[in-house]
């Protein structure tokens, strides 16, 4: 890759152009205080702030800069302040291995404390009284599975362990309610779910079980001061809304019915509204429900956007705080009145340097797979790009029931302004058309999502907006055994590939329960000492399916400390391809020796590690600057 050197610089440079390295961020309010961070030109991380309500003095609460000093990778996992604000818990990961340390700070003087808690998950939840605090234990396996509590000043080796989980299918997760009344411990598999609350008031106190686990039944609790919120797929796999008591949480009433053709998938609660996070046809919608027991859909300025919440609305807020983004609009945050559902605009994202979104367009196509379903596939760029087969990076996921919503990037703008299109394969596996989709492509149902991405490129090719030669595709982690799978079915359809982080050795991972998250992935992909399952996964693990043909240029990343894919499933993808391939073609491994699955944790080193990939790309596709590369399609060329 040394030819694309002058090519990243500029990548770079231009990335950098378009953000505002100097920003603050919105104030989230809690208990008479402001929490704000900023980001300040050439650091990498981001500071913490505090002041109290009405005050202008601000207070430094964590510099992460600081703390990630000489170190080659640092992620913050949570800043945890007490309730009466006079500590603070980080959680702390140093490698990229996702092995959390909890450190406790006093506020006021930034003394550390002695008490280190290691091999830890990162949330802690804090009693009310600030004397102690609820965490999650992981084991050697890095699975989560032992809720413990910590009394500040006595020694980590007297804490006490409150509840355990045995299967080691399930991993444990905590979190407050709505109103910090109440702790909320999670025990799930990635099919069936179990749930407690305890008393934040009283730590002492016994958790109350909500309801016994049921194989194949996921239920997700919030409460506000009286009642249990629940949603649940006990009656239909896109979810149902139940209310209970705190003193009969089994008993569930309905209050939102299950639906065929809408995914029922967050709740907010507010003293005055219900606020629902529902998918429809492949869109996130947004209804409010009034405590007098009226419905109204919120409405934003743009079609075809995602919205999330924010979730620094307070319980008595009138308003609640939802960021809005389609794929060439930049996020922006608004408060939205929940009686009438008027737009308060809090914060919009600035892209420096003078762009303008209707210089693009985003079109919606649909791919026809092999068994007949049709595939969504959203294709963006410079409208000037539609007029004639164009050079796309198509990207697919499809694992988890994740769904690909509209995603603005302005790093993406290097691609799309020197006339590429990005692509967006929303494959079976993915939940973006329901909890049906999802099941449509996992388990003995995985090839589904294979079949959709290559139908998607061939759409793209048939329908002339692709070029039939400048065809890349791009997946990351289970997105990685999307492509590769792709790439083996049919490699002559691409004219690149990206693959990150990949899960390509399928077959050999999932027979390996030494290896964290084998175990707990089985719903996802399947146990191979069943001999069907095996058989299944073998017929596509990318690394047992490598054929003896001419595959395009690839560029596969890998991380040393991955805890997720392990590096070597990259290395023996890339030796395995070269061994077998015919033709040239190169194909690169790039393995990051200093961070894991989620890549750098720098700011600039992340845009660094961004313009590497797009000169991969770019070059591919024919679409680089100057004379660094040949006119058309190939590899690089020194220059």
């Amino acid at each position: 890759m040394a030819a694309t050197g002058r090519l990243r610089d500029r990548l770079y440079r231009q990335m950098v152009a378009r953000i505002r390295e100097d920003d603050q961020s919105l104030s989230a309010i809690w208990r008479g205080f402001e929490f704000f961070h900023r980001t300040f030109r050439n650091t990498e991380y981001p500071v913490y702030y505090r002041k109290r309500l009405g005050s202008t003095e601000e207070e430094v609460l964590f510099d992460v800069n600081a703390q990630a000093a000489g170190r080659p990778f640092f992620h913050l996992g949570q800043l945890a302040t007490s309730p009466d604000h006079r500590l603070l818990i980080t959680s702390e990961d140093l490698t990229g291995e996702e092995q959390w340390t909890l450190r406790i700070r006093e506020i006021d003087s930034g003394a550390q404390s002695p008490e280190v808690l290691v091999d830890c998950a990162p949330v802690v939840v804090w009693a009310s009284d600030s004397q102690s605090f609820w965490y999650v234990r992981q084991n050697e396996l890095l699975r989560p599975w032992q809720l413990c509590h910590h009394i500040i000043g006595q020694s980590v080796a007297e804490d006490r362990v409150v509840w355990q989980e045995e299967d080691e299918k399930f991993s444990v997760s905590i979190f407050p309610d709505r109103l910090e009344q109440r702790l909320f411990v999670q025990s799930a598999s990635t099919n069936s779910t179990e749930c407690y609350w305890g008393d934040l008031h009283a730590p002492d106190r016994p958790l109350t079980l909500i309801r016994k686990r049921q194989a194949g039944v996921e239920y997700y609790p919030e409460a506000d001061a009286t009642s249990l919120y629940i949603l649940t797929n006990d009656t239909g796999i896109n979810y149902r809304l139940v209310t209970a008591s705190l003193t009969r949480p089994e008993q569930w009433e309905e209050l939102v019915a299950a639906r065929a053709d809408v995914t029922l998938e967050d709740i907010e609660l507010f003293s005055q509204a219900l606020v629902v996070y529902e998918r429809q046809e492949g869109e996130v919608r947004v209804r409010v429900r009034h405590s007098e027991g009226g419905w109204h859909t919120l409405s934003f300025p743009y079609a075809h956007g995602a919205a999330s919440s924010c979730g620094t609305a307070l319980y008595d807020d009138d308003h609640v705080r939802i960021e809005y983004e389609t794929f060439h609009r930049p996020p922006v945050v608004y408060d939205v009145n929940l009686l009438t559902g008027a737009l308060t605009v809090r914060r919009q994202t600035e892209v420096l340097g003078g762009y303008d979104p209707d210089r693009y367009e985003c079109r919606r196509l649909l791919a026809s797979s092999h068994d007949g379903v049709q595939i969504p596939l959203t294709v963006m760029g410079l409208s000037a790009s539609f007029g004639k087969p164009a050079p796309v990076l198509l990207c697919g996921y499809g694992a988890y029931g994740d769904s690909e919503d509209p995603e603005f990037c302005s790093s993406r703008l290097n691609l799309l302004d020197r006339g590429m299109l990005y692509a967006v394969a929303h494959v079976r596996g993915g939940g973006d058309l329901g909890e049906q989709w999802y099941r449509a492509g996992r388990l003995l149902n995985k090839k589904n999502s294979f079949h959709d991405f290559i139908a998607c490129a061939q759409t793209l090719v048939d329908s002339g907006v692709g070029a039939a030669d400048r065809l890349i595709a791009c997946g990351a982690s289970a997105g990685g055994l999307l492509v590769a799978a792709a790439l083996n079915m049919r490699p002559e359809l691409f004219a690149g590939a990206l693959l990150s982080v990949p899960f390509v050795d399928t077959l050999t991972t999932m027979m390996d329960p030494e290896l964290p998250l084998t175990v707990t992935e089985y719903d996802e992909w399947g146990d191979p000492a069943d001999p069907d399952v095996y058989h299944y996964i073998k017929s596509y693990s990318p690394c047992d399916n490598i054929q003896a043909a001419q595959y395009p240029p690839q560029l596969v990343l890998a991380a040393l400390n991955d805890t997720r894919v392990p590096y070597w499933e990259a290395a023996k993808w890339v030796a395995s391809v070269r061994r077998l391939q015919k033709g040239n073609h190169p194909v690169y491994l790039k393995t990051d020796m200093g961070q894991g699955h989620g890549g750098t944790s720098a700011r600039y080193a992340a845009i660094a590690d961004e313009a590497f990939e797009q000169a991969f790309i770019l070059a591919v596709a024919g679409c680089a600057d100057g004379d660094l590369y040949d006119a058309g399609p190939g590899a690089p060329v020194a220059s």
